[in-house]
C-alpha cells in the first residue's frame, strides 16, 4: 500500500461546501469544542474523519476542524464500509426526530452514504442501543454494545448476539471472521476463535484502549499511557513497538500509517512505524 502523505490530509477540501451550515459559513471547532475523539476515518480521496463528542469534523489544516453537515451527534463509534459512513452514539436531541419517548438517548445505528453530511437511522434501534465498537467485514457488521454484547447484524439485516464481554473496542483478522480481539473496559485484550460467541484474556493485562489486527499474524494495542504493544498472533507474547502522545484516546491504522488523538483533542499520524510523530491537528487555544 502506498504511504499516504502529511500534506494530502492538510489539504484535503474535497467535501467542503457540505460542512456549511444554514449560514453558507463552515463551522469550525473552537478552543474545547471537539470534546473527546471517539473514531477516526480515512476516505478514498485522504480526507480525515474525526468522530467526536459534538459531531462529525473534518480535519482541513493544522488549527482546523470543519463540522461535516449540521447535525452534531455524540459519535461513539465510526466506521466507513463500501456504502458509506456507519457510526453509533447518542443522537442531537436538539431534533425532535431523534427522541423516543421513555427510551434513553442512544443513537442505535446511522448511516451516511455522503461522507456526513446527512444521515439515517435504523428506527428499531433508535433509543435502544449504544455502540462503541463498529467492525464492518465481508461476513456482516460486528458491533459491540454498551450492555456488554458483541453482536453481528448479517447482509440480511438480521442481528445476532454473540458472546459477552464489556468490550471498549473490537479488532477482526482481515481474512478469518472467526479471529476476534477485544479491549475490555479495564484494559485487558481478549480473544475468541469462534465469530464473537467465546472470549478468553490473551496475555497480561496492558491499560490498553484501542487495538488493530493490522495483518493476519500481526496486532498492535495501545495504551492510555501512550506505550504500543504489538503481537504474533497467536502465539504473542506482547513487546513494545513504539510510544507516542501520553492520554492516548484513539489508535487507528490506515494504508501503513498510524494514527493517534489525545485527551485535549491533537490528533498525530506516524508513516514509520512510530518511530516519530507528526501534530496534524492542534485544537486552537482560549
Amino acid at each position: 500500500m502506498k504511504k499516504m502523505k502529511l500534506v494530502a490530509i492538510i489539504a484535503a477540501t474535497s467535501i467542503a461546501a457540505a460542512s456549511c451550515g444554514n449560514s453558507g459559513t463552515p463551522t469550525v471547532a473552537g478552543p474545547g469544542e471537539l470534546g473527546h475523539i471517539h473514531d477516526l476515518v480515512l476516505t478514498a480521496d485522504d480526507t480525515l474523519l474525526v468522530a467526536s463528542h459534538t459531531g462529525l469534523y473534518r480535519i482541513d489544516a493544522i488549527d482546523e476542524a470543519v463540522l461535516v453537515g449540521t447535525e452534531q451527534h455524540d459519535m461513539m463509534a465510526m466506521a466507513i464500509d463500501a456504502d458509506g459512513l456507519l457510526a453509533s452514539g447518542h443522537p442531537d436531541l436538539r431534533l425532535d426526530k431523534y427522541r423516543v419517548d421513555g427510551l434513553p438517548p442512544h443513537l442505535g445505528l446511522a448511516r451516511s452514504a455522503d461522507l456526513g453530511n446527512t444521515w439515517t437511522v435504523e428506527a428499531e434501534l433508535l433509543g435502544r442501543k449504544d455502540f462503541h465498537a463498529l467492525v464492518p467485514t465481508s461476513d456482516g457488521l460486528f458491533a459491540a454494545d454498551t450492555e456488554g454484547k458483541i453482536v453481528r447484524r448479517d447482509a440480511d439485516g438480521i442481528w445476532q448476539e454473540l458472546g459477552e464481554v464489556e468490550a471498549r473496542d473490537l479488532a477482526i483478522h482481515p481474512t478469518d471472521t472467526s479471529q476476534q480481539l477485544a479491549v475490555d473496559l479495564l484494559g485487558k485484550v481478549w480473544n475468541s476463535n469462534d465469530g464473537g460467541e467465546s472470549w478468553n484474556q490473551l496475555g497480561a493485562a496492558l491499560d490498553a484502549v484501542e487495538i488493530e489486527w493490522i495483518q493476519d499474524d500481526r496486532i498492535l494495542a495501545v495504551s492510555s499511557s501512550g506505550l504500543i504493544w504489538e503481537a504474533d498472533f497467536p502465539e504473542g507474547p506482547w513487546r513494545q513497538a513504539a510510544q507516542t502522545a501520553p492520554e492516548v484516546e484513539t489508535f487507528h491504522v490506515d494504508r501503513d500509517q498510524w494514527w493517534v488523538t489525545v485527551d485535549g483533542g491533537q490528533i498525530q499520524t506516524s508513516t514509520n512505524q512510530g518511530t516519530t510523530w507528526a501534530t496534524i491537528y492542534e485544537p486552537p487555544q482560549q
